[in-house]
């Protein structure tokens, strides 16, 4: 009994630590190859490729094992140990990234194809150890545990270790003590549990030698059909978890927590799954049966997921809460059980169930090898067929009921294979076929939301792939962009606003050539810095299914951007992008991202704003734009404390006076200076453009000086906004509009300005002029009449007229 509850106790904590080490490690190598989906893919196959060699090799060697335990203890100390030099090979790859850019980032399969290298040298050694651990356990309790059922239970152990894993790593500890602490509190974890194994293994009731047996041909032959059903296990479990993952960020916040909690749920329901699987192995039922059973439950539950999904959904409406973040994380949660939860906890009981039913008393270790490399290189070939074929060719439904019929016609072979006399299953299995295909018909549900009260909106086109689902809505005359069915990405009702995003900045700079845009959207702001003569632009983008709408249906609004030869567009991740290249721009130009979304909080990291110094001429500028509509006051003032780190001036400008949903930008000059009258600014509209300008960080730096940085090892924004955005739906608290963005322009326009000092004093009036303005629309929107008309009377005596 003590031995059980120790090994019970390692094995938990050794899934707790391997989940910890895959969330950081997505995180890490998501930074240093872009946050695409080519290359989060690569990174995952070279993680799981690991794990499948490594589970193989050291499944065949177990049984040959002195000590079992020992080698349990050695393969824990290895994970440590390859950890460690992870950071090594880290830093190394960093050094020599932008010159592989260099050479290869023209070719984007070529560029794949060294990333998922670096991913496999990084990566691939501490899998490799990691995947053995299974194997080379289930050599130790083979001896007196009882195989068949203890196996289904250290698996469902494992998976709950690593729930615990990924609500550490996905939830509390990197905002607490960051990334690095997490990733050695994972190191230590794997330390404690291999020197506990090597001290038990030195106790005789721990130190029982494992045993292997020689198979004949005929159990080889047998065994095959196990190896097959493993991989189509991985391979149909990982697919449905890159397809249902797609499902859910149509109507979450899809912040770090939503895919955490979903991720969660997963996990959970494949450890009940593997305590089921247990206790069918330990009952009177038959475990062939068992297993059939589940695969065709299994296969009708997941064709259901996509109705029971849009029932719960009401139709893609977007998941909120009106009781702060706790309420929400519960209907995140109640959303993935009640969909999710069902089918994944019934073909949850199918991988283990395989390994129980695979071998004997006395043969354990070489066959969980082979099976968990089996079911691991099927879970590779699920997730990329998933996200990269399946997606772009039948859509998301589609691919849904595809792999649950994959489920169902595994049942129908396993029917064959146990020679069941009664027919009513292999009837059943039939009727349950017909059932998915016709009743389940997937092609009758929506794929994008269309508010189906306003008769005037209309879906023109969408787009469906692993980053995500892009469409072009129209409502009346005017187009609009969205992602995922509730992020607005801009319009053509908006286009006087984007373009000034585009074009504002260059007026600031004396002799803009160069330009980087970090974000494309409908191109409109893009589209924007034409105005200006400039040498050449860039513009990185994402989401290729945006550069596509765009083009197809925006293009009339963005100056001829896809066709004008200064213009370069790619799809690639922006700060990926600005830390590979060694190009220099006059000007580089951050769109509006939402702080709170899952990767955007590295858009706002001092490390980025590093790398867009380091990208700029000697008298270059950047402008982060902000949709102050979307940030509360802390993420502004951590946001402007970070750029401050990085620049040695930045200035506050507007993008327009509205009361509602105001735009305010962050301009870093890489040198300290004062506005210039040989500035763009003065070759237009120059008291029109005053107005815009708000006053320099300087003047609150006092209080900036108490404010944290958000780094990539301590991501406070990704962290703290989707929280706060729930506090603020809640009215717990308040986005920076109204009269609270009006407070934090007062302090800033404290009438010393050195940015200022070089331009004619009569000049010098119109921030004032445009902090009044601003203000006027505010109080009017609030309903304060007399306000508003007093501070308009303001505004016209500074201009000497009203606009």
């Amino acid at each position: 009994m003590l031995r059980n509850s120790a090994l019970t106790l390692l094995f938990f904590l050794s899934g707790t630590a391997a989940l910890i080490y895959e969330v950081l490690w997505l995180k890490e190598l998501g930074l240093l190859f872009g946050n695409t989906s080519q290359a989060m893919a690569a990174t995952l196959t070279a993680f799981f490729l690991g794990l499948a060699l490594g589970a193989k090799f050291w499944g065949q060697r177990a049984g040959q094992f002195h000590s079992s335990l020992k080698s349990y203890a050695g393969l824990e100390l290895g994970i440590a140990f390859f950890a460690l030099g992870y950071f090594v090979l880290l830093k190394i790859y960093t050094w020599i990234y932008p010159i592989l850019f260099e050479c290869c980032g023209q070719s984007a399969a070529l560029f794949l194809g060294l990333k998922f290298i670096l991913a496999i040298l990084i990566l691939t050694p501490p899998a490799f150890f990691m995947g053995g651990t299974l194997p080379v356990i289930t050599s130790v309790i083979a001896s007196d545990f009882g195989f068949k059922s203890h196996v289904a239970f250290l698996y469902g152990i494992n998976t709950l270790g690593a729930v615990v894993g990924v609500l550490l790593a996905g939830f509390y500890l990197p905002p607490l003590i960051g990334y690095r602490w997490c990733y050695a509190l994972a190191m230590l974890i794997s330390v404690g549990v291999g020197l506990i194994a090597l001290a038990l293994s030195k106790h005789r009731h721990f130190n029982l030698p494992g045993s292997a047996k020689t198979h004949s041909l005929h159990e080889v032959l047998h065994f095959s059909t196990f190896t097959q059903f493993a991989f189509l296990s991985g391979f149909l479990l990982l697919g449905l978890q890159v397809l249902w993952g797609r499902m859910f960020s149509q109507v979450l916040q899809n912040s770090v927590y939503t895919f955490s909690i979903v991720l969660m749920v997963f996990l959970f329901c494949l450890a009940l799954g593997g305590f089921i699987a247990r206790q069918l192995l330990k009952s009177r039922f038959d475990p062939g049966f068992s297993l059939l059973s589940a695969l065709l439950a299994g296969g009708l539950w997941v064709s259901a997921t996509p109705f029971v999904f849009m029932m719960w959904t009401d139709q893609l409406r977007y998941i909120s809460s009106d009781f702060g973040w706790g309420g929400y994380v519960w209907r995140v949660a109640e959303l993935a059980l009640v969909v999710m939860g069902p089918p994944v906890l019934i073909v949850g009981i199918v991988f283990p169930l395989l390994m129980g039913m695979a071998g004997g008393e006395k043969q354990s270790s070489q066959l969980i090898g082979r099976l968990v490399s089996s079911n691991t290189v099927g879970a590779i070939a699920g997730s990329l067929l998933a996200g990269f074929v399946m997606l772009d060719l039948m859509g998301l439904w589609a691919s849904i009921r595809f792999f649950a019929v994959v489920y169902l016609l595994m049942g129908l072979y396993w029917y064959q294979r146990l020679k069941i006399e009664h027919h009513f299953v292999q009837l059943f299995t039939l009727a349950a076929i017909a059932l998915t295909v016709s009743v389940f018909d997937t092609a009758k549900l929506p794929v994008v939301s269309v508010d189906p009260i306003n008769e005037d909106e209309s879906l023109m086109a969408y787009w469906e792939s692993s980053a995500g689902t892009v469409a072009v809505v129209k409502q009346g005359e005017q187009l609009k962009l969205k992602v995922n069915n509730h992020y607005t990405l801009g319009g053509t009702a908006s286009m006087p606003l984007e373009q000034f995003l585009g074009y504002m900045p260059l007026y600031l700079h004396e002799h803009p050539r160069d330009i980087y845009m970090l974000g494309l959207g409908t191109g409109i702001s893009a589209g924007g810095t034409l105005n200006y003569p400039i040498h050449s632009l860039i513009v990185t983008e994402l989401l290729s299914g945006v550069i596509q709408a765009a083009d197809s249906f925006f293009g009339p609004y963005t100056q001829n951007l896809f066709y004008d030869p200064r213009v370069q567009i790619l799809n690639e991740d922006g700060r990926h992008f600005l830390r590979a290249t060694s190009k220099k721009f006059d000007v580089i130009i951050s769109d509006l991202f939402v702080p709170w979304e899952a990767g955007t909080g590295s858009l706002y990291a001092v490390e980025h704003y590093q790398a867009v110094a380091g990208r700029l001429d000697d008298n270059g500028l950047f402008m982060q734009w902000l949709p102050a509509y979307q940030l509360s006051r802390t993420d502004f003032e951590v946001i402007a404390r970070t750029l401050q780190d990085v620049f040695p001036q930045v200035t506050v400008w507007r993008a327009d006076f509205s009361a509602l949903r105001p735009v305010i930008g962050l301009l870093g000059h890489k040198t300290s200076q004062s506005l210039s009258s040989s500035a763009q600014l003065f070759q237009h509209d120059k008291e029109h453009l005053l107005h815009y300008y708000v006053g320099d960080l300087s003047s609150i730096k006092n209080d900036l000086s108490k404010v944290a940085i958000n780094s990539d090892d301590h991501p406070l924004i990704e962290f703290a906004a989707p929280i706060r955005q729930r506090l603020i739906k809640s009215g717990k608290e308040h986005w920076l509009v109204g009269v609270e963005l009006i407070d934090v322009m007062q302090k800033l326009n404290n009438g010393q300005d050195a940015y200022l000092s070089q331009i004619p004093e009569y000049l010098k009036s119109y921030p004032r002029a445009g902090l009044h303005r601003h203000s006027a629309e505010v109080f009017k929107y609030e309903g304060r009449l007399n306000a508003a008309q007093d501070e308009m009377i303001k505004y016209e005596a500074l201009t000497g007229r009203g606009d």
